[in-house]
């Protein structure tokens, strides 16, 4: 399975796990040379830049079958068989991908062809353990959906507003320096009312966050 930074794989709707990075296996069937690539794919632009990129890198193969899912939590499947025959190449990498719980992700299956006719099984099962073994070396990392604040405040009372408050933050705030500190906060979806009211104490009322709306950030 692959390696993650968050004990869990399912998109709950508030969170998904996606790769870090790129891994790449190799597998041998009868002369034929299958080369697995997992890595990011965040948008439908993605799947292009990623098979112009390996097709140069590997130049001369036979085929570049590739599935990706992106789309974060409300993920978007995209596959391709890239001339082996319908439903041999594309369809089982999926499987793979869906398998493992991952979005955002892309595997492509690089083959060179030795010579030997493998049938309608033999790529499936090549295609599918390829496709697995790329994603069992891959580095993963769990998002989670946040809502952003911005506000401003004097240097005096930031560093007594994170220690009040850094339990509740996903990150760091993002800070810039100027008369007073401008900040950048993320707060874990279902907990900005908690937040809210209890920036509101802190500050007494006399500071008011304002909603920069939800992102997904690494966590």
């Amino acid at each position: 399975m692959p390696r993650t930074r968050d004990s869990g794989t399912e998109q709950n709707g508030s969170s998904y796990v996606t790769v870090v990075g790129e891994s790449v296996s190799g597998y041998n069937m009868k002369g034929s040379r299958f080369i697995g690539v997992a890595q990011p794919c965040r948008c439908e632009s993605d799947i292009q830049s990623n098979l112009s990129a390996l097709a140069t890198r590997y130049p001369d193969a036979t085929h570049y079958c590739y599935a990706a899912r992106y789309g974060g939590c409300e993920p978007v499947d995209r596959s391709s068989d890239n001339g082996e025959p319908s439903g041999t190449a594309g369809k089982p990498i999926m499987a793979v991908i869906k398998g493992s719980g991952l979005s955002d992700v892309m595997v492509t299956v690089i083959r060179y062809f030795g010579g030997t006719l493998l049938g309608t099984g033999g790529l499936v099962h090549c295609y599918t353990e390829t496709a697995s073994l790329a994603l069992g070396s891959v580095e993963t990392v769990r998002y989670v959906r946040c809502s952003a604040f911005s506000f401003s405040m004097d240097y005096s009372r930031f560093s007594q507003f994170e220690g009040r408050m850094r339990d509740i933050l996903v990150g760091r705030p993002e800070c810039t320096y100027t008369d007073n500190v401008q900040v950048k906060v993320r707060v874990e979806h279902g907990r900005e009312d908690e937040f809210l009211a209890r920036f509101s104490d802190f500050s007494e009322r006399r500071i008011h966050p304002m909603s920069l709306g939800q992102e997904y950030v690494p966590r």
